[in-house]
């Protein structure tokens, strides 16, 4: 589950989504209604150019979910469309005959499947992945640095800070899931809400979402802006992460100046999951404000990713991504969150990507 708006690491300035809640909202209300216009999938430009194979596997692993689903409520822009849990194991059904890596196959089934709306909202784009740490099941020299579970007596009021859960809050009372080296990493698996632990027993951990301490979250990108380090238009992740890891006594102040801490669970899967509860797919899997976008609803995007290895420079970035994540702090009709993997060249997307663009929401069809 995305917890914050920091979605990757350029969010440290902004922050991140497209959609966010669950499938089974209240309705179209004034806060959630938004302007809408149809087009045809001929008129979205880089449609037929796009790999709906990938498309529809990450789609399929939404459908266990949206088949005995409550009513999908999605904005239309003029009332809104009820989608119910038959007309779900329907369309699933159809998606499960098309053969995987069948291309035009899959590009038939959206197409057959769904009419196109465009969102008639600025669109706002940015990226998170899955880190990956070093760790051990056991405290040592080595690893030093606690992760901790939900503690049984979080409820929904403010809880211990950052400052006071990282100085001992915590400690003695059996929350420990596994121990890490570098307290960098984990703060930025905080930020993304999961992470992938390498132990040094052999094996790996799956850390997914498991809470907060109800504390306010504040952008470290902005701290270290106010403090005159780096200019805001410069702060991305990628140049946060290397100023911390150089300034360990001064980053560890900075890094407390945000008080909301996350606390994990060992989700025991091969592959991060995201608020859907499903898993989640490199580069089709979105993580939006289900409030106006439900779970397992395609969406397609238009914007442009940083290219790798190249500061500065972008590439075109259109592509069919589906709703399978969520977060607290992702607001809004056209705000979106690519999940990019766990890769370096990830981490470098995610860190860097900022992007404005169009959203364009598949609604299931109903002849």
């Amino acid at each position: 589950m995305r917890w914050t708006v920091l979605s990757g690491g350029a969010a440290l300035l902004a922050v991140a989504g497209l959609l966010s809640a669950c499938a089974s909202g209240a309705g179209v209300t004034a806060s959630n209604r938004v302007a809408m216009e149809p087009t045809s999938f001929k008129e979205i430009p880089g449609w037929s150019d796009d790999k709906h194979a990938e498309a529809l596997a990450a789609f399929r692993h939404s459908c266990p979910r949206l088949e005995v689903s409550a009513d999908t409520r999605i904005p239309t822009g003029s009332g809104e469309r009820v989608v119910t849990a038959a007309e779900w194991r329907q369309i699933c059904a159809r998606a499960a005959k098309v053969r995987s890596g069948d291309e035009r196959g899959a590009r038939h089934f959206f197409e057959e499947s769904f009419r196109p709306l465009v969102v008639q909202a600025p669109a706002k784009f940015t990226g998170y992945f899955e880190p990956e740490l070093r760790g051990s099941r056991a405290p040592s020299r080595l690893f030093t640095v606690p992760v901790y579970r939900r503690p049984a007596d979080l409820g929904d009021k403010p809880y211990y800070t950052r400052a006071e859960i990282e100085q001992g809050a915590l400690k003695g009372k059996g929350l420990e899931i596994v121990w890490v080296q570098d307290p960098v990493a984990l703060y930025e698996a905080q930020v993304q809400g999961s992470a992938r632990v390498h132990l040094a027993e052999g094996g790996a951990l799956s850390l997914g979402f498991d809470g907060s301490n109800n504390r306010p979250y504040t952008a470290i990108g902005g701290v270290l802006a106010d403090m005159g380090i780096m200019k805001r238009e410069d702060a991305t992740w990628p140049a946060i992460r290397d100023w911390l890891k150089r300034h360990p006594q001064q980053g560890r102040d900075v890094m407390r100046k945000n008080e909301r801490y996350i606390f994990f669970k060992d989700t025991r899967s091969a592959a991060p999951t995201g608020s859907e509860g499903v898993p989640l797919t490199a580069q089709r899997s979105l993580a939006v404000d289900t409030a106006f976008t439900p779970y397992g609803t395609p969406v397609w995007i238009e914007t442009v990713r940083p290219v790798a290895g190249k500061p500065g420079a972008t590439e075109s970035y259109r592509r069919l991504m589906v709703v399978q994540d969520s977060g607290t702090a992702i607001k809004g009709p056209a705000r979106g969150d690519v999940f990019f993997g766990s890769s370096a060249r990830a981490a470098e997307w995610a860190g860097r990507m900022v992007s404005g663009g169009r959203a364009i929401v598949l609604v299931p069809y109903k002849g």
